[in-house]
């Protein structure tokens, strides 16, 4: 006769496969169904590990309506308390019956027969009334929700640990989050949704949520390493993510509903018949889908600056480049690297091709070569001649990989072509041609769109996203304006 499972020595030895295995496992035995992985969630898996790992501390994480991304914060505190039962967390959110049903379903989770068997913790739950942190958000509470206090809710551990459930706006006084001294992970802060989405074009609400923010949630970390995490689908260039990012630099994972090559990221949510439903609002399917929010006319270049082509019937005439900005594929935010294809012309400068992705170093070449050759079709009577590669990153090798296998590429520098070194600078002064409408890009081009969405996003403080469409739009620029193009 065999001898029977220890129960607890076979969660102990789950536990130490980090956090993915352990969540995989633990969510089909205790769901009674398997987490379902999609494409949104590459890269989200090792960010969760970073943190835990304490690589992470400051984190920003965002991605659209059906991810998963509160259940997997859900297993994340679940995760905490199960390998360090005194971890101390507090979970904020402007949604006060999401808190209340994420600490119920922490507490039956861990109350379920199965993990109790694993993980013999016990736990106690309880309602705390907390009281508005100012007269606004008194104010703010009596007005949406009839009351005057918050209830907000409490887990304790039999080992003294702590998940504070708290609403924003609501006071938090004698509670902190994390262990002081702690050698591990030890908990964190999670703001899961800080801005409300009926509330978000409110500046004065957005502004409440920031100083919250700034003024209760910032105070209440019991050591300096430990983890602040937001979580949030993009609603506004001014929600709390893009505060966090412009003002604090947090460490941001951003995952669109649809990615870079067009591919839904979602797919057993979404259908193609609700993505295009989805679409008929383009700002807010930018914003809470591609996590990319809209400024509404844009900010150092307007979107309705551009002008516009049918490329069908529009020969190429004029002079072709190619222009790259590249980056080394390091990390799951990093940058992106793009390539665009340039007709330059005394009048004007129109855009008729570009690819932009996430490539390693070899890929890279290759796809610097397939658009070298794609534009240099000795059939032609204008093909392209110059390949103008930034002369930083990955872009310096690649220039010169390319010039040894017969490319004519050059190291592109903005000081031989009289150009701003600053990116700023090099957008303001690309924009004034967008403004004058010298500036063609192809209609119903995808590519397009990504680069004016991201050129409407550039800020005078690089607080935006990613820059790579408009670097690569600059450098064709510069060499432009460098050889007399839109001279009256």
């Amino acid at each position: 006769m065999t001898e029977p499972i220890d129960k607890e020595y076979l969660g102990q030895l789950l536990i130490q496969q980090g956090f993915k295995t352990w969540f995989l496992y633990m969510f089909r035995v205790l769901e009674g169904k398997p987490f379902k992985i999609e494409a949104v969630h590459d890269d989200m898996f090792e960010f969760f590990q970073d943190m835990l790992d304490q690589r992470i501390i400051r984190a920003n994480l965002n991605v659209p309506p059906r991810s998963g991304k509160t259940t997997m914060c859900k297993y994340l505190v679940l995760y905490t308390l199960t390998k360090t039962p005194e971890a101390k967390f507090i979970y904020t959110s402007f949604n006060q019956g999401l808190l209340t049903d994420i600490s119920k379903e922490i507490a039956n989770l861990m109350e379920h027969p199965i993990y109790r068997a694993m993980y013999p913790e016990r736990i106690t739950i309880e309602a705390i009334e907390a009281s508005p942190v100012d007269n606004f958000w008194r104010e703010y509470l009596q007005n949406e929700y009839k009351k005057n206090t918050y209830t907000n809710r409490k887990i304790t551990t039999a080992r003294g640990g702590e998940v504070l459930f708290a609403a924003i706006g609501s006071q938090i006084t004698g509670f902190g989050a994390g262990l002081r001294g702690a050698k591990g992970f030890s908990g964190a802060l999670i703001i899961d949704d800080a801005n409300k989405p009926s509330d978000i074009y409110s500046q004065t609400m957005r502004d409440k949520c920031l100083r919250y923010f700034q003024e209760t949630l910032l105070s209440r970390l019991n050591d300096s390493n430990v983890l602040i995490f937001n979580v949030q689908q993009r609603l506004h260039i001014e929600d709390l993510s893009g505060h966090l990012i412009r003002l604090y630099k947090y460490e941001t994972l951003r995952k669109p509903l649809i990615d870079i090559n067009g591919n839904c990221t979602i797919p057993s949510q979404y259908t193609e018949a609700r993505i295009n439903e989805l679409k008929a609002d383009e700002s807010a399917f930018q914003a809470q889908y591609q996590q990319e929010p809209v400024a509404e006319k844009g900010l150092i270049i307007k979107r309705d600056w551009w002008q516009w082509y049918n490329s069908a019937e529009t020969p190429v005439n004029g002079q072709l480049i190619l222009t790259a900005d590249t980056a080394f594929k390091e990390t799951k935010t990093a940058d992106y690297s793009c390539i665009q294809v340039w007709e330059l012309r005394k009048d004007s400068m129109t855009m008729r091709d570009m690819i932009v992705d996430k490539w390693e170093f070899p890929d890279l070449i290759q796809q610097a070569k397939m658009m070298w050759q794609k534009w240099t079709n000795p059939n032609w009577i204008n093909r392209a001649q110059y390949f103008f590669i930034e002369d930083k990153a990955s872009g310096t090798p690649l220039q010169q990989t390319l010039q040894n296998e017969g490319i004519n590429a050059i190291a592109w520098r903005p000081q031989d072509y009289d150009y701003p070194e600053n990116k700023v600078a090099r957008t303001k002064q690309a924009s004034w041609d967008v403004f004058r409408g010298l500036v063609g890009l192809p209609e119903n081009n995808r590519m397009s769109e990504y680069l004016v969405n991201e050129a409407s996003l550039f800020a005078e403080d690089n607080s935006q996203s990613h820059d790579d469409a408009v670097d690569t739009f600059t450098m064709a620029h510069s060499v432009w304006k460098y050889y007399g193009g839109g001279v009256d």
